[in-house]
């Protein structure tokens, strides 16, 4: 892997139990906001807390690690640990996976809980890794050239070629319990500290934001005024909240920041936004609005309708168009329960009393009859489910009516 810091350590698939399941699995990279988390289980049907789901890891940039993680693992602990690994240094992931073997060893290569390799992540003051030391030898030649072996304090230096260094080593080594690792000898002097407990990344809570931005000082070209501050900005906000971020960055007022979308209700939504942040000269009043208007879209349990008709919407879809189909969003329906056209023949077909109906929902051509189906009822398959419009009209007929647009500015 590419060491030192990482943006993405797990690759998961998503799924419900059962052939229902197998069709709207949902992939997910970790570390994932907390919205790009809650889109994977939308997309992957998981409704609700009794939802029962699985995880299974299909990548992992630390190619050691997967074997060790238990199936079945809870996605938001699962995150929080991507969220710490993606944060430590190229020599605090080389302390972690010593940690790991430490384990492993003890255990005889036994998975090990998540809490644990969160605790892991905290626990890398207390390692040493000696670079040079790949075996017993190497790593006797280290500890007595260096000085860490009492006993030969009193020898003259000629005597040291002379000595078994690998019995040396593999003593020091057995006593301290390391490990040789890829990257050399990694010990942990101390205890796995305790700082995370089992459960408390599920108990963190839906977002108090539908737009959340990071805020700095818009780089001007004199150093004795830039700085690097940055603040986090919960959309939506009142003038009080704003105002706090602008002085927080050492900013004389908003058009003098610059803006960038860490996490968005609608994930889709998020490079939009951020090219209308870099015009918008410091006016944020259009996204702030934007914000209330997901809200409000989220409080109604409309929010997965949305995110289907922005799936279902013209690929060059601008954020004035975006922000006009949210206001249309109670005009459609979501079948979420459908995962393809063959499914939603099946569930037309069940609506009628119709002779030899179970050998017909059997049919192998029930697919293409199913997209014949949709197309008639203008309905559009999207990764949340079936999207359709009450009267009948397409994503993009909704977008062509005319007056219908909100004007940015």
């Amino acid at each position: 892997m590419n060491k030192g810091k990482t943006d993405k350590i797990f690759t998961l698939e998503i799924r419900r139990p059962g052939l229902f399941g197998a069709n709207t699995a949902a992939t997910l990279t970790l570390p994932a906001t907390p919205y790009e988390l809650a889109d994977a289980l939308d997309k992957a049907r998981i409704t609700d807390d009794r939802v029962i789901y699985s995880t299974e890891i299909l990548d992992c940039k630390l190619d050691y690690l997967s074997q060790f993680i238990f199936p079945g693992t809870n996605l938001y602990e699962m995150n929080h640990l991507a969220q710490r690994l993606s944060s430590l240094s190229e020599w605090e992931l080389d302390c972690f996976e010593g940690m790991v073997m430490m384990d492993t060893v003890r255990t005889q290569y036994a998975p090990i809980a998540v809490e644990r390799l969160i605790n892991m992540t905290h626990s890398t003051e207390d390692c040493q890794v000696v670079y040079e030391a790949h075996d017993d030898r190497t790593l006797g030649k280290f500890y007595a050239d260096n000085g860490f072996v009492p006993e030969l304090e009193t020898l003259p230096e000629k005597i040291f070629p002379w000595l078994d260094y690998s019995k040396i080593g593999k003593e020091m080594r057995e006593g301290e319990g390391g490990v040789f690792s890829p990257h050399g000898y990694v010990v942990q002097n101390g205890e796995i500290a305790q700082t995370y407990r089992s459960g408390a990344a599920a108990l963190l809570g839906k977002p108090d934001y539908t737009i959340l931005l990071s805020v700095r000082k818009g780089y001007l070209g004199d150093p004795d005024y830039d700085n690097d501050l940055c603040v986090q900005l919960k959309l939506p906000a009142d003038d009080e909240v704003v105002s706090q971020a602008v002085g927080a960055v050492d900013a004389a007022s908003l058009r003098e920041c610059a803006f960038h979308v860490e996490d968005c209700a609608a994930p889709r939504l998020s490079e939009l936004i951020c090219d209308e942040l870099d015009d918008c000269d410091g006016d944020i009043t259009v996204i702030d609005a934007f914000a209330e208007q997901l809200r409000k879209l989220d409080h109604e349990g409309r929010l997965p309708v949305y995110k289907a008709i922005l799936e279902a919407a013209p690929k060059n879809l601008s954020l004035d168009e975006a922000i006009d189909l949210a206001g249309q969003a109670v005009d459609f329906r979501l079948q979420r329960e459908i995962p393809s056209p063959l499914e939603y023949a099946q569930a037309e077909l069940m609506k009628h009393d119709i002779p030899l109906k179970d050998v017909l929902i059997g049919s192998r051509d029930l697919y293409n009859y199913g997209q014949k189906l949709m197309e008639a009822q203008g309905a559009v398959s999207t990764d949340y489910g079936v999207l359709l419009s009450e009267d009948g009209m397409t994503v993009e007929q909704c977008i062509a009516r005319p007056g219908q647009h909100m004007k940015m500015r």
